[in-house]
């Protein structure tokens, strides 16, 4: 699993950092190295958002998130330890 350190442009850096394990599921995987199989550690400032984690991986506002296997906004403010997911509703009928 790979460890990305995120430096977020809308974030001081402060002493005080939180390690989120990030898994991207379907072809939101495509935006990590292949060998990272979807799954990486992410290194945050405090306070970081999951509307942040979007904006650095260039994703769109019509991903969903889940933390701990429930559904959040993307303005949930992360804390350490987290289990982001981010994956594509999908529709049908």
């Amino acid at each position: 699993m790979a460890v990305l350190k995120v430096g977020l442009n809308n974030h001081s850096l402060r002493s005080a950092i939180l390690e989120v394990h990030l898994t991207l599921h379907g072809i939101l995987r495509d935006h990590l190295p292949r060998q990272a199989k979807g799954k990486t550690t992410l290194t945050l400032p405090a306070g970081a958002r999951v509307t942040d984690v979007l904006q650095q991986f260039k994703l769109s506002s019509t991903v969903s998130a889940a933390v701990g296997g429930a559904q959040v906004e993307h303005n949930h403010i992360l804390q350490d330890g987290d289990d982001l997911q981010l994956f594509r509703m999908l529709g049908g009928g």
